[in-house]
């Protein structure tokens, strides 16, 4: 009888603890902080993902935040990660101020590789003068690490040897400008940071920078003097031309020159004609064949280039 009276006692003392509980939740905790239903946990807690927050800030204010995958093991090749980047399309969103910047295509690619089994890091870099920059980098077996960056249109535009290319510029005008931002960087503590487009690197040293860099030089350098020989060129043409109706205006459509004083002023005057015809035919084949060369180095070089970004002075990885 003892302990069935015990227990009769027992029981309602613990339900109206139960209630009395249940009714603090309810009145005194505000609904923003009730604690999650166990579906979400259970979603929070995936042993095959990692998440790291960063001291870094979006366009929203928020701080980057890294999706670790436990898979996410794989060092590619170079060709590899190129194949990658062509098919990932963090380079096509916009660069907004106040929207989406560098810092988030940076956390965007990282998870983006991750969730496809490539291992990355987010990089932060900053520069002698100016804001820093955020990007990416990643290991390769053949070439080892490769700093990518794929902030897109509205961040920093490329620019041609003929101008510098304007976001508002038409691509009908400029189909060539139809770029894409997926870039190698070159990124070395106390060097210029630079960047080639993923088409046209085929290294990650900062040499083959240095040397493409060069190459740009000299290609614009040789532009420039085709441009000022095409310029004497028209100029030459153009009086040619003059010189020509002047020698028609004096002949006046005759067939037949009877006074052999005027017939060898006439005579002499075709001449010359015909020798500036020549010369104007010599200079006109050697601008086509510094035009094929200057071709085939635009082909190896790509329609455009990307300008640095300012001197690095301090690099953050974060794998």
């Amino acid at each position: 009888m003892k302990k069935k009276i015990m227990l009769s006692l027992i029981v309602p003392v613990a339900i109206v603890a139960v209630a009395i509980f249940t009714g603090c939740i309810e009145e005194d905790v505000p609904t923003s902080t009730k604690l999650p239903k166990i579906p979400e946990l259970t979603k929070f807690f995936n042993p095959n993902i990692t998440e790291q927050t960063l001291p870094y800030s979006k366009a929203s204010g928020s701080q980057v935040c890294l999706v670790n995958y436990k898979n996410a093991t794989e060092q590619p090749t170079w060709n590899e990660l190129m194949s990658f980047l062509e098919k990932d399309d963090t380079d096509e969103q916009p660069y907004i101020e106040g929207s989406f910047v560098c810092a988030d295509f940076a956390e965007m690619l990282h998870n983006n590789a991750e969730a496809s089994g490539i291992k990355a890091a987010f990089v932060g870099v900053d520069f002698v003068v100016g804001e820093g920059h955020a990007l990416n980098a990643f290991n390769t077996t053949d070439r080892g690490q490769v700093y990518v960056d794929c902030t897109g249109k509205g961040f920093h535009p490329p620019v041609s040897p003929s101008h510098p290319f304007k976001e508002n510029d038409s691509y009908s005008e400029y189909p060539h400008f139809d770029y894409s931002c997926d870039k190698i960087a070159y990124v070395v503590m106390g060097k210029e940071y630079g960047s080639i487009s993923i088409d046209k690197a085929t290294s990650p040293e900062y040499w083959y920078y240095k040397d493409y860099n060069q190459k740009w030089d000299e290609y614009d350098s040789a532009l420039e003097a085709y441009n000022s020989d095409v310029e004497e060129y028209n100029k030459a043409v153009e009086a040619y031309k003059r010189d020509i109706e002047a020698y028609e205006g004096a002949v006046g459509g005759r067939t037949y020159i009877s006074d052999p004083e005027e017939y060898e002023k006439l005579n002499k005057m075709y001449n010359a004609l015909k020798a500036r015809e020549n010369e104007l035919d010599i200079l006109v084949n050697e601008l086509d064949a510094q035009r094929d060369r200057l071709d085939e180095r635009q082909e190896e070089l790509g329609y455009y280039r990307w300008e640095p970004l300012g001197v690095v002075t301090n690099v953050d990885s974060y794998w």
